[in-house]
């Protein structure tokens, strides 16, 4: 009997952990391509798919560097810059783009304080650019904000130069040091700009928008994992995916309003760790300000293109970020999208 007892435990507790699903760490950045992840969990799509999926906070792009590095994490969701460096320091693999940007030209704004700075156009924030701590732009550095602002500069025939920037990567500090006049100009990425541009004009600040990424390639959001964690669990990478396609799907069919009112409370505790969401969403100003954010159509995951992650490989090089270039095919896998 006690022997039968041994065997049924042992039996149930396989069952359990495999109710319990294949444990998968993964680390999110403030970024579109991080919203089916925030929903597929809400929904139950990834332990439905048999991955039991558990979000890491960061503080900073910086810790998202440090956990990859130390395996803390199997995956995250990065920007294509991030994906770069981190292969120069770990062995990532990217298995499909987490958001592709329908219009590249709009993926990113820059913002102005026109009333304090007297800048309405690009031209009158190139004229500013490196006169003293003012004439600096405040962005991401080693983003692909800075990548796409480098290509802008350039193609206005100006060398960007790292004295232009005021490295920042937590996008409030951005808005705020532009409505505070601590620099001439802010990037930033949609759907965050038309949040800022709003909710400042609820405040009496008057930002400006100034679009003109026309020409900059679409630089996609991908989802990494780790080398070892690809090897070793190749069948959750597949659900992992399944789950995040089935979330995409899902986003695409409901309506704005439903999104919102379940997606923001999670974001505030994710990448705005402290403070009370509940307080926060009651803010008539942020009420306001979160209507007007637009809500993109989401591409199913797919392979990220090589032209646009060789330019920026490229960008990463020339810059200093990385010692040698970082080759696609070490980085990139084809094998677990159809």
């Amino acid at each position: 009997m006690r022997k039968l007892y041994s065997v049924l435990t042992f039996l149930l507790v396989i069952a359990l952990g495999a109710l319990a699903g294949e444990r998968l760490r993964i680390s999110l950045a403030p970024i579109l391509g991080s919203a089916p992840v925030l929903y597929g969990m809400k929904w139950g799509y990834f332990r439905e798919e048999g991955v039991d999926l558990q979000i890491v906070p960061l503080a900073s792009k910086r810790d998202m560097f440090l956990v990859f590095q130390t395996g803390k994490v199997d995956a995250v969701v990065a920007d294509t810059a991030a994906t770069v460096l981190l292969a120069a320091r770990s062995r990532p693999v990217a298995v499909g783009t987490a958001y592709y940007p329908e219009d590249p030209a709009k993926q990113f704004v820059v913002i102005v304080d026109e009333d304090y700075t007297g800048i309405r156009t690009l031209d009158d924030l190139l004229t500013v650019l490196g006169e003293r701590n003012f004439g600096r732009i405040a962005l991401p550095l080693q983003s692909d904000l800075e990548f796409a602002m480098d290509t802008l500069l350039e193609r206005h025939g100006i060398d960007p130069n790292p004295n232009f920037y005021f490295g920042q990567d937590n996008l409030i500090y951005v808005a705020s040091l532009v409505s505070f006049g601590m620099v001439a100009a802010g990037v930033v990425p949609e759907p965050y700009a038309s949040y800022v541009l709003a909710f400042a004009g609820t405040q009496g600040i008057h930002l400006r928008a100034l679009r003109d990424f026309q020409g900059i390639p679409p630089l996609p959001h991908l989802i990494v994992f780790q080398h070892f964690f690809v090897r070793e669990h190749p069948e959750a990478v597949r659900a992992f995916l399944r789950g995040f396609s089935r979330a995409v799907d899902r986003i695409n069919a409901e309506g704005k309003e439903g999104l919102i009112n379940l997606g923001a409370p999670e974001v505030i505790r994710l990448f705005f760790q402290g403070l009370d969401p509940e307080k926060v969403l009651n803010d008539p100003d942020v009420q306001a300000s979160i209507a007007a954010i637009p809500v993109p159509h989401f591409p199913l995951p797919q392979i990220p293109e090589r032209e646009v992650f060789e330019a920026v490989s490229a960008w990463a090089y020339r810059r200093g970020y990385v010692a040698l270039k970082v080759d696609y095919d070490q980085v990139v896998s084809r094998d677990f999208l159809p």
